[in-house]
């Protein structure tokens, strides 16, 4: 923030406070993301950020795009270096930085009604301490499998219902020269976004291992060692890309568009970048489909979070001004605007009839009933469940040992926070 002078600042806040936050001339929200497409140049971006500006003379939107594999370590160097932009994802890191004091917590800047737009999954991925909500999520997202429906035809396949159907199946896929079910884990995250739903599927609490703070709850649970078990099956019957730990998620997408996969795990904002980079062959024959159950007639429970969610720097002198952004692009002709822009999976009710593609408006049906906790705050959480999961992908960790070991490692981080 910075003052054009003391008399022309003083006379902006007077005016500020009649009609909105405070703020000083010339004052610079920076905003910060993982989106490509929440940049400069983007028309739905530079419509919502020009809209906003136009409200506040004086004020500048600045955006920063960080692309999502340096987005942690990026956040990670502003938190230590007291340099955290005004608006941001707050990642896997939201828990923490509320509770250190550094994100606002929107239940003392909101009411009822407005936390009530969202979808309740999406919200509660953002919400600690039994009410503390330090982020607001942007878009949801719910996961699925999209089939090559080709190439399930030429191998006279259904799309399966059950994890014992997929693993059947894999013999057959491979024969052909062909990868059953494509997802890269290079970043580490989609193999928990896969793997923390079948712990659901199994009959555990997510959110409550996440927390950890029930008498007598354990990662070293019988969910979590069955989930990691069917893990372990899968990757045993090679379902999944050969080092897979080593692919990217967007490279593994490119196998898909290629016909070199009869399937390929994500989530529902890809329809919308399959219709701006995919193959001919691809889009015109790829359907989505819920993401196998354990048994038959089982829940094909899967992630329905929400990872993009905005935080507001709680120590930023232009706190009120970021705070009134917020609120600004969630109001319903903005928020549209963004549904519509992005080709996104919204996090409010209110802006379905904006989702125009009927693969996303097929998966944004599952979300009453399909959804399970896929996104891990708690400290230590992210990092432990990520690196069994690499460790259950390339064989080196048996499931009961991974169990154990995500246990400790949460419980050696906070100790060490403690």
């Amino acid at each position: 923030m910075r003052m054009a002078c003391a008399i022309a600042a003083a006379a902006v806040v007077m005016t500020s406070a009649l009609s909105g936050p405070a703020f000083a001339a010339d004052t610079t929200l920076h905003v910060m993301s993982w989106e490509p497409m929440q940049t400069a140049g983007t028309p739905w971006w530079d419509k919502i950020t020009a809209g906003f500006e136009a409200k506040h003379p004086g004020v500048k939107i600045e955006t920063n795009f960080v692309p999502f594999n340096q987005y942690l370590t990026t956040l990670a160097a502003m938190t230590a270096g007291n340099s955290l932009p005004e608006v941001f994802y707050g990642h896997v890191k939201a828990a923490e930085l509320g509770r250190a004091g550094l994100a606002v917590n929107y239940r003392d800047v909101v009411d009822d009604a407005f936390l009530k737009q969202f979808y309740p999954g999406p919200l509660r991925q953002f919400t600690f301490d039994g009410s503390a909500v330090y982020a607001l999520p942007w878009t949801a997202q719910i996961f699925g499998l999209f089939a090559n429906d080709r190439i399930m035809k030429e191998l006279n396949l259904a799309v399966p219902d059950t994890w014992d159907e997929l693993i059947a199946m894999a013999p057959k896929i491979r024969e052909a020269g062909l990868t059953p079910v494509a997802f890269g884990n290079l970043a580490r995250n989609v193999c928990p976004d896969f793997l923390l739903p079948l712990i659901a599927q199994y009959g555990g609490d997510v959110y409550a291992l996440d927390d950890l703070t029930a008498p007598g709850l354990s990662w070293k649970s019988k969910p979590v060692v069955d989930a990691l078990t069917l893990l372990q099956r899968l990757a045993k019957a090679r379902v999944f890309l050969d080092g897979v730990n080593g692919i990217d998620e967007r490279p593994a997408w490119q196998i898909a568009y290629q016909g070199r996969a009869a399937m390929l795990y994500t989530g529902s904002w890809a329809p919308a970048v399959f219709e701006a980079e995919a193959t001919k062959d691809w889009v015109d024959n790829y359907s989505v489909h819920k993401v196998p159950a354990v048994t038959a007639g089982g829940v094909h429970l899967t992630g329905d979070g929400s990872g993009e969610g905005w935080v507001v720097n709680a120590k930023s002198p232009a706190k009120d001004l970021a705070i009134a952004f917020v609120k600004y692009m969630f109001s319903p002709e903005v928020y549209d605007d963004h549904i519509t822009g992005l080709g996104g999976f919204p996090a409010m009710p209110s802006a379905r009839d904006k989702v125009t593609n009927p693969k996303v408006r097929e998966m944004l049906t599952w979300m009453d009933t399909d959804g399970a906790d896929h996104i891990l705050f708690g400290a230590g959480s992210w990092d432990a469940v990520s690196n069994v999961c690499q460790g259950i992908l390339d064989g080196s960790v048996e499931p009961a040992a991974g169990a154990a070991q995500i246990q400790a490692d949460v419980m050696a981080t906070r100790s060490k926070a403690n």
